[in-house]
């Protein structure tokens, strides 16, 4: 290799490795890779909209909307067409799941998640 460039990869190496040049977080925000507290932007990023713990869950939210469905939220035709898309919603994820080796990605997981809010706001009387 280079002598200049040994040189300056040594430099860089020193530089990120000295707990000098670490950044501190700014007040009221947690060091790096720690879940934030909430704030003015708690409801930003990818869990806009629902909490973390639903966004991870879409299989739980398949099971709370069909015991929704089930328990009268939706009456005649309109709770088979629900019961029919549910069904269609929960084959996708089943098939998102396997595609990877039992893994759902995070893209898959918020496609699911797209088609289960669409879903609920199709039919107004189902709450989650």
């Amino acid at each position: 290799m280079n002598p200049i460039k040994s040189a300056a990869l040594a430099a860089i190496t020193l530089a990120i490795a000295t707990p000098g040049f670490a950044q501190t977080p700014a007040a009221g925000h947690p060091p790096a890779g720690q879940p934030s507290a909430g704030g003015p932007l708690a409801n930003d990023g990818p869990y806009a909209g629902t909490s973390r713990q639903d966004f991870y869950q879409p299989a739980e939210r398949i099971e709370q909307i069909q015991a929704e469905i089930k328990q009268g939220a939706l009456a005649g035709p309109s709770a088979h067409r629900a019961m029919a898309q549910l069904s269609a919603i929960r084959q996708e994820l089943k098939y998102r799941i396997a595609r990877h080796n039992g893994d759902l990605r995070d893209w898959d997981r918020e496609l699911i998640n797209q088609k289960l809010d669409a879903l609920v706001k199709q039919y107004p009387a189902l709450r989650t």
